[in-house]
């Protein structure tokens, strides 16, 4: 019941943030010429965060080679993990995240005012909290990969038919580096 109570908080400071004007949003720029990409993921399930870190493994030999800053985040609705993060990797509890200090920010606001040339999104189900957080991010092309996110913040909604993490990433680059 706490979490329900929190996860609503943070929806609701999120949503009253409004992203800055002066962000440029588009998918003009190629993605074979991308040099920083990002990777916001929302995890409600252990089982699904241990299968996803088996998965992206294998992002750096489907990115193209110009990609120099590769971030990861899982944001999450549990607090511990019986298993290591990647050092490349960030995990974040949202019981942890303290948005009512202006002062500090913390790990998840600063990638989200990261200029990523591309930021892909992720999540096995519906998350306000994932759609206000792919909205106020400052990355150029806000790319999703899951059915559940509303398309109206992102520049580009990529579905596949696979159901595995690694192939719809597959078929996403396949996507984007034919535009």
């Amino acid at each position: 019941m706490i979490n329900l109570l929190k996860n609503r908080l943070l929806n609701y400071k999120l949503e009253k943030e409004s992203p800055s004007n002066d962000i440029i949003h588009n998918n003009d720029v190629p993605l074979r010429k991308a040099t920083s990409i990002g990777f916001l993921f929302y995890i409600k399930d252990k089982l699904m965060l241990e299968s996803l870190l088996n998965e992206i493994k294998i992002l750096k030999n489907i990115l193209p080679k110009s990609v120099k800053n590769l971030e990861i985040i899982f944001v999450s609705e549990f607090s511990k993990t019986d298993f290591e993060i990647p050092f490349n990797c960030k995990f974040i509890p949202i019981s942890k995240i303290n948005w009512s200090n202006d002062n500090v920010k913390n790990d998840l606001q600063i990638f989200v005012e990261k200029s990523f040339d591309y930021l892909f999104t992720y999540s096995f189900s519906i998350s306000k909290i994932l759609d206000q957080l792919t909205r106020k991010s400052h990355a150029t092309c806000r790319v999703t990969l899951s059915e559940h996110q509303d398309e109206g913040y992102c520049e580009m909604k990529l579905l596949s038919s696979q159901f595995a993490f690694d192939d719809r990433v597959k078929a996403a680059v396949e996507v984007l580096n034919r535009m």
